[in-house]
């Protein structure tokens, strides 16, 4: 494969999973290749017991401008979009799901996979001149990541279909009023707080991490009745996890936790 095709660079460090946009030259553009490398990272980060928070960053001025539409034209009617049975779905629309927190700090161009990614991921750092756009009625297409759903349920109605209908560009002030982005930076300081963000939480209880975001999912998919139901056996589970002794402890000596995920 040459460098053309660009890569996925991954690296842990102290709890975090980096994942690394790697196709500068061409706007971070997705070839099949980076697709393929960004799923197999989702997995690698949900199987390493090290990690316990992912990032996902890019190399250069920009996030993506999206898919490389001349190399990707033969998977676009593939609805699952080359994600093999067992392998966790990048946006989080199907089975199995991932269960741990992935932050997204964006920056220059972020078109569209770039929204539906971070759409699919926890929550997002955005630089302040970042340059959003869901461009495929453009091309002749639909979005390929659940945005024709995932902005409805987060701006409502009318405010998504501003922006599908259109093509139109937005700025990181219109992406955070539609709840598409929760923290807006400084250009260059979006990977640095994105970060921090991701070591606070590798810094929480990891069982107690995955129970919110496992009982979150299940109230936005299934409702609040079944997220309700759902409440009880898991926070039995954790209130016999040594975590939780551990964080009563450190709350009656007034220290840190240190958290093993047990």
């Amino acid at each position: 494969m040459s460098a053309e095709e660009g890569c996925i660079h991954t690296h842990v460090k102290d709890g975090v999973f980096e994942m690394v946009i790697d196709r500068p030259l061409k706007l971070n553009g997705f070839t099949p290749k980076m697709f393929r490398e960004l799923i197999k990272a989702y997995r690698d980060f949900e199987d390493d017991p090290v990690s316990r928070c992912a990032m996902v960053t890019a190399k250069g001025e920009h996030f993506t401008a999206g898919l490389d539409l001349p190399a990707m034209k033969p998977y676009l009617s593939d609805e699952y979009m080359m994600t093999e049975e067992g392998e966790i779905d990048l946006f989080g629309l199907r089975h199995p799901y991932r269960s741990k927190p992935i932050i997204y700090a964006v920056k220059g161009v972020c078109f569209t996979l770039g929204i539906e990614l971070m759409l699919g991921a926890d929550f997002v750092v955005a630089a302040s001149d970042t340059r959003f756009a869901q461009i495929e009625v453009k091309r002749g297409l639909m979005p390929i990541g659940g945005a024709t759903t995932r902005m409805v349920s987060r701006a409502g109605w009318g405010n998504a279909m501003r922006y599908l209908l259109t093509g139109d560009e937005f700025d990181a002030e219109t992406a955070r009023s539609l709840g598409f982005v929760q923290e807006i930076v400084d250009p260059g300081q979006e990977r640095s707080v994105a970060l921090a963000l991701a070591q606070r939480i590798s810094e929480c209880a990891p069982l107690a991490i995955k129970a919110v975001i496992e009982n979150a999912k299940i109230g936005l998919m299934d409702g609040e009745t079944q997220a309700h139901a759902a409440f009880g056996s898991t926070q039995r589970m954790l209130v016999n996890t040594e975590d939780f002794e551990e964080g009563l402890k450190s709350f009656q000596q007034k220290r840190d936790a240190n958290f093993l995920g047990k």
